[in-house]
């Protein structure tokens, strides 16, 4: 079955499904979409693919179920020994173990807050053959959704790779499309991949635990010129990996989540400073890989479509 067609008929009783495991509802969607990503070719391949899709979804939340145990035949427990000895030597002495927490340059990087034409360029300055395809999703159109091999896969040079870019599903999926937008660009913007978002002529930046900071709209367009702190935050939350299983290698990326600036409750709640005047606001969280903890979060406050304030907390255990 065409994998793209299997995902447009099945799309939202595969979230439930996830939902149904215990999944948050904002997470269904990316963990969904790494599942349809890591079994594309076995759905392909597939005449009904609903059963290994739904129990790839099953061993993503839960874990694979437990093998069971069987003794060995007499005779083959001094080959066992044998071998064992020597995995330990080849475990000891191997120079290109997994890394829980980065990648190495020989691993496919992740793409988490690129676009297709920035994911593009970094890959074909590592050497590898890229190809583009559209897939739909609900996110902004360009996106980088996933890319097969995923991020932490071992390639060597000239390697072919394919980076899936989002086409949102339809005009309904994301009705805070524009807030979305300028979370993507200001993610950019720390990262020094894209362009300044609109900011108005005076700007408010409250970083943390520090008295505010006003930035003249100049100032505020240079990524250089801003305190240390928020931006090298953001840039460091967006670039995050976490190993989830050395065997098959993979690995956990970041994600994104856009919410009222009201959303706090529980023992992430944050104040919300307040912005005389200002009605158009959000708030941008950053997730951790390994989804523990609180995540970096940026409320942004907007006037007349300019941001003219931005409230930063960091990420905390």
């Amino acid at each position: 079955m065409d994998p793209l067609d299997y995902r447009d008929a099945r799309w939202y009783a595969l979230l439930r499904a996830a939902e149904d495991l215990g999944v948050d509802p904002e997470e269904a969607p990316a963990l969904v979409t790494r599942v349809l990503e890591r079994h594309r070719r076995a759905i392909s391949r597939a005449e009904d693919p609903d059963p290994l899709v739904h129990e790839a979804l099953r061993d993503a939340v839960l874990g694979p179920p437990p093998r069971e145990r069987r003794r060995p035949p007499l005779g083959l427990v001094g080959l066992a020994v044998v071998l064992a000895l020597v995995g330990v030597v080849v475990a000891v002495t191997r120079p290109d173990q997994p890394l829980p927490d980065r990648l190495r340059a020989d691993q496919v990087p992740s793409l988490f807050g690129y676009d297709d034409a920035d994911a593009r360029a970094l890959l074909e300055d590592r050497g590898l053959r890229v190809h583009v395809e559209p897939f739909r999703a609900c996110e902004v159109a360009g996106r980088v959704v996933g890319s097969d091999p995923p991020a932490g896969t071992p390639y060597d040079d000239g390697d072919p790779i394919t980076v899936y870019s989002s086409v949102p599903a339809d005009v309904a999926c994301l009705t805070d499309y524009q807030d979305r937008a300028t979370a993507w660009q200001l993610i950019d913007f720390a990262g020094h991949r894209g362009p300044a978002p609109d900011f108005a002529a005076r700007v408010f930046l409250y970083p943390g635990d520090g008295p505010p900071v006003i930035l003249d709209r100049a100032t505020a367009r240079d990524p250089d010129a801003w305190p240390a702190g928020v931006l090298e935050g953001l840039r460091a939350a967006s670039q995050q990996v976490a190993l989830v299983s050395d065997h098959p290698l993979s690995y956990a990326v970041p994600a994104i989540h856009v919410a009222r600036t009201d959303d706090g409750t529980g023992r992430c709640g944050v104040p919300a400073p307040a912005v005389a005047g200002s009605v158009d606001a959000f708030a941008l969280e950053v997730r951790p890989p390994g989804r523990t903890g609180c995540p970096l979060r940026l409320d942004v406050f907007r006037e007349g479509g300019a941001i003219e304030a931005l409230a930063y907390y960091p990420a905390s255990p």
